[in-house]
């Protein structure tokens, strides 16, 4: 593998292990997109998982804070990006794909869309990395760069860890919002947390310790996405009754 060192190797098994730690709602979250830039020494680093039946909108996050005007840009100008313009022609590529890979440095630097979105950053390429997608569907990792061309070495790592990212995305799943997320348990502290209930009477009532009931309420609060009782309860209000 070439350049790749023992340390790079590591570097690859702690993201993995990251990776399959996380119970996140987001399919590649950010602490593992940035240890990703890390990796690979890319200034800004991101995933996309797009549908065009939602418009070509959907889930996206990069490592650097993306400016009010980046969006409209970025639209205005998507159909000059030569690698993903389509989504056809390297769609199905195992392999990263550079701009370096199909353009010359001054054919890049005279489009619009990398005076606009990549230049005012500093950047001069950006590559791609798909996963597989159902027709009108893209997935994609990106990395903007500040030098020219992807080395032998950052093509090896990401061609190494792809399997395991398109293995990761098909086993995912958005961790639910709704009352079917609870056990049987956290759903009878709910119901006593929605009658108003303390957590010293719902300790008495279910025969469980406060600290039982505080640990449940906690996980309530993460799968039901809410940090109040009152929200919380707001679910129960709203869930439908036979």
């Amino acid at each position: 593998m070439a350049g790749v060192t023992k340390s790079d190797l590591r570097s690859v098994i702690d993201l993995l292990h990251d990776l399959a730690s996380e119970t996140a709602r987001e399919v590649f979250p950010r602490s593992v997109i940035a240890r990703l830039a890390d990796l690979l020494d890319a200034e800004n680093t991101g995933y996309c998982d797009l549908s065009a039946s939602r418009g070509w909108e959907g889930y996206y996050v990069r490592t650097l804070p993306e400016p009010d005007w980046f969006g409209e840009v970025l639209f205005q100008w998507h159909h000059q990006d030569p690698i993903t313009c389509g989504f056809t022609r390297f769609s199905a590529a195992p392999h990263p794909v550079a701009a370096s890979d199909v353009l010359s440095a001054r054919a890049a630097a005279r489009l619009d869309l990398y005076q606009h979105t990549l230049q005012p950053f500093g950047f001069v390429d950006t590559a791609k990395l798909f996963l597989p997608a159902a027709p009108g569907e893209a997935r994609f990792f990106f990395f903007d760069r500040r030098r020219w061309g992807l080395s032998d070495r950052d093509r090896e790592l990401l061609v190494l860890l792809r399997p395991h990212f398109v293995l990761h995305r098909k086993r995912w799943k958005p961790l639910s919002h709704t009352l079917d997320a609870l056990t049987s348990r956290e759903r009878e502290v709910l119901d006593a947390l929605a009658a108003g209930d303390t957590n010293a009477q719902i300790a008495k009532k279910l025969w469980i310790s406060r600290h039982t009931v505080r640990s449940h309420v906690e996980h309530i609060f993460e799968k039901l996405d809410v940090k109040t009782r009152t929200a919380a309860a707001a679910h129960v209000r709203a869930a439908p009754h036979d």
